[in-house]
């Protein structure tokens, strides 16, 4: 199964907010201002300046306000949240509870079973698969450890959301159902 998060994938950081914001309003200033010299010196070359140029700084500064705002709102509004994890990092540890299931965007984890004192690799997974789901569905501890074996980039879904996912969408649900009935059967079989 794969996702699609454009919103996460335009993250700006605080200085870039503050930069087109910065830039938007200066912006709307030079319209300001030649609206200004327009009223006070009004001859053919201010009326040209104020005529052609003032319309497109207006537009831009508004289109950059806007687009921040939409930006914002996705980002706010948004599904999944984003994890980068590192080589070696541990995402969860079997017994945990489970609270949100994961989906691949890049990287590999391995999901590790930990039987008798000893760690035995499951399974690989890496793009556009996704792990977790058994814990949320069952609402029993994580049957695995899951390590990043690459640096990864996952999305996050939380287990409400995960939920209403699966109920709104019956063609997901079977997909999930149908990938968790997989991997029962091959834990079984080894």
């Amino acid at each position: 199964m794969t996702t699609n998060t454009d919103a996460k994938h335009l993250q700006l950081n605080p200085t870039s907010t503050r930069v087109l914001l910065i830039g938007a309003q200066l912006l709307a200033l030079i319209a300001f201002l030649l609206a200004l010299q327009f009223l006070w010196r009004t001859t053919g070359g201010t009326l040209f300046l104020f005529s052609m140029i003032a319309p497109v700084s207006a537009l831009l500064a508004a289109l950059a306000v806007l687009g921040l705002a939409v930006y914002r709102f996705l980002r706010r509004h948004s599904l999944f949240e984003v994890e980068n994890v590192e080589v070696g990092q541990v995402i969860f540890r079997q017994g945990e509870e489970g609270d949100c299931a994961y989906f691949i965007q890049s990287g590999k984890v391995d999901v590790v079973r930990e039987e008798g004192g000893a760690e035995r690799v499951v399974a690989t997974l890496s793009k556009g698969q996704y792990f977790g789901e058994m814990a949320l569905i069952s609402d029993v501890p994580r049957n695995a450890t899951v390590r990043a074996v690459t640096a990864a980039r996952l999305a996050v879904l939380g287990k409400e959301n995960f939920l209403t996912m699966l109920r709104v969408m019956p063609r997901t649900e079977e997909d999930i159902m149908k990938t968790v009935n997989e991997r029962a059967m091959q834990t079984s079989e080894k």
